[in-house]
Parts: structure tokens; sequence; C-alpha cells
């Protein structure tokens, strides 16, 4: 008898009253495989962040559910749950654009879509940038700004401010997650990769109508757009390149599904559709924020026209065009050019340090 056999005999009921709670029931669940509706997952996800929840069963659905694997139904019911108890921000805009990612990419760059956040800004379309401290990298978007001078961990008021007032703001996400602190220790005591990596990029707190989502593997391409038309996306683009950069890359093509008004297709795209040229990455390597930080003051002050400038300029590219600047990529990514040559990227930069720093 296989493991898979006893455990789908066994009872389901809790072996003492300790472990009797609002979670168990989906503990069992995933443990046997079973997968959640989207309601159902809401629920869970209730239970996995209520305060009084057991510590040691929420290491277990954790881990459950990411090795049975999340579909798109239970990643949108969790976020959906996520958002509603997020610290929330009000904005005047209307069109504006999150650029994010999973993490966990294989291949390790100074902190790209961070830098295109500036430059997509200095085009003039408004960034609420939702991200946090590195877990799985040497750097993480939280990490860089603090390097750069962004005060990051301001209160959720001095976001609003930002945003409204500059054009661009940064939302750490503990400041804006609360309700997480718990499980995110658990998570990081774990040290294994779980549906947190994934809930981030889809929980943003400002309700960004438009997205960008990097994923570090290509099986989560079509889930996370799905999960994002569940949730009522206007229009995003999930993205893998396929060297496994989790932006899109200059080396080859990159993977897209992209999702508008609940229709969802899937496509490539490759540096010369932006017109630009494919160019090697390896050296474009940051061991620190400090020399993630260094790369990005480079390109948002002109001073480095090598791949660096390529990739924040494609990428800048891509969430200028999601957001309906361009009316095509090649157009796009001369915008995101000019946004840079012009000094309107680094003084979106500027603005974002005086303001966060008041």
């Amino acid at each position: 008898m296989s493991k898979t056999d006893w455990l789908l005999a066994a009872p389901t009921s809790a072996t003492n009253s300790k472990a009797d709670t609002p979670l168990h029931p989906f503990l069992v669940r995933l443990m046997r495989g079973e997968n959640l509706s989207m309601d159902e997952a809401s629920e869970f996800f209730n239970a996995l962040t209520d305060e009084n929840a057991n510590p040691a069963q929420i290491a277990g659905a954790l881990v459950s559910l990411a090795a049975k694997g999340e579909t798109y139904e239970e990643l949108a019911g969790m976020a959906r749950i996520m958002r509603q108890k997020s610290v929330k921000i009000t904005t005047r805009h209307k069109n504006f654009i999150d650029t994010a990612g999973t993490g966990s990419s294989l291949v390790k760059t100074f902190n790209i879509s961070t830098a295109a956040s500036f430059v997509i800004a200095g085009a003039g379309l408004a960034v609420a940038k939702h991200g946090n401290r590195a877990v799985t990298s040497k750097t993480g978007s939280a990490d860089v700004l603090g390097e750069l001078g962004v005060k990051i961990s301001g209160e959720p008021s001095n976001a609003q401010s930002s945003l409204n007032g500059t054009n661009i703001c940064f939302m750490f996400a503990p400041k804006f997650h609360p309700v997480l602190r718990l499980v995110g220790d658990i998570r990081r005591s774990l040290g294994v990769r779980t549906s947190l990596n994934l809930l981030g990029p889809l929980s943003n707190p400002a309700k960004a109508p438009k997205q960008i989502i990097g994923v570090w593997h290509p099986s989560l391409v079509e889930p996370m757009a799905q999960a994002l038309s569940l949730l009522g996306t206007d229009k995003a683009w999930v993205i893998h390149g396929g060297d496994g950069l989790d932006e899109i890359t200059l080396t080859r093509e990159t993977m897209v599904a992209e999702v508008a008004k609940n229709r969802l297709k899937t496509f490539t795209v490759e540096p010369e559709t932006f017109g630009l040229k494919r160019g090697e990455i390896k050296h474009l390597h940051a061991e620190s924020p400090a020399e993630s930080a260094k790369i990005v003051l480079e390109v948002l002050q002109s001073k480095r026209r090598d791949e660096a400038r390529s990739l924040v300029v494609i990428n800048a590219a891509a969430a200028i065009y999601v957001g309906g600047l361009a009316k095509d990529l090649s157009h796009a990514a001369r915008l995101a050019e000019q946004a840079i040559d012009s000094g309107q990227a680094q003084n979106k930069l500027e603005r974002l340090i005086q303001i966060t720093n008041k």
C-alpha cells in the first residue's frame, strides 16, 4: 500500500481537540491532493491568516498546497481575500500600472522592473509598485530602492501621497498586508517557495487596473494570467523569458499571456519586436543592493548604452504598451528611451526620494 492509499483511507477528523481548527479540514484536503474552488480557496486563506491559526497547521498547509500545485482558481480565491484584508490607498489616477515579479528566477540580474518603473512613470503612465525585500535573490525591489535613498517603510498614507503627487509610489508589502505577519514568518522559517511567492503580485493594494507580472517558470504563465482574469484585471501581461529571466529578456523569445477584458491569449515577443537588438545579459548580475543600485542609476542617468539600458527599455516598453500610451511595442520602446534621455525617469526617482523622506 502506498502512502497515498493509506492517506486517502485515513479518517478526516482531527486526531486531538487542539488540532480541531477551521484550518484543519483544508489541511487534510490539500494533503490528499484535492483542489479547492475559488470560494473554498477564499475560506482557506481566511483560516490560514486568522490570528488564532495553529502555526504547525499553517506550515503544513503551505507545504501541502505547494506540493499539490496551485490551480488558478485557488490563486484567485486566495488573492481576493489578500486584497480585501490589505491596507488600501486611493488615487486620482484611472489608468496606472504595477510591475512585479514572483522572484525565484534562476537568472539573476540587477532589479530590472524597479528601474523600469521610473522609466514608465517618466513616460507618463503612473506606477503603483508593490514589492518586498529579497526572499529568493540577493536584492529585492525594497532592497535596491532603500539603497537608492527611497524610504520604503513609510506609512501607507505616504505611498498614497507619492502616487497622487509624483505619479509613482512603492508599497512595501509588510506595511500593506499586516495579516500575513505570522504566515510570512513561518514561510521564512520553512525556507521553501510557497503560494505566497505568487500571491504578492496578484494583490496590489491600490487595485492597479494594469499589470506586468514576471514569473520564474513557464508553467506559471497561464495560471497567473487566468487568476488575473478571474480577479477582473483590466489588462495585464504575464511574462517569462526563454532564458529563465522573470522579465522580458534580450537573449531570446519571451512567453506572454495577455489578459484583456476577460480574454486570454498567448504569444511570444522578441527584442526585434521592440526594435532592439539581442544581447547577452550574464554580465549584468548583481550580488548586492549596492551593485544593483549602481546599474539602475547609470541607466536612468543615460550613462549606459549597453544591455542594461536595453533590458530596462524593453520592460518599460511592455508596460507603456499595456497601459495604452503607445500604438505598438516599437513605439513604446521609443517612448521609454525618450523618458530616460530627457531626464524624466531620473526625475521620478529624485521626486520619490524627496517625498518619502519628508
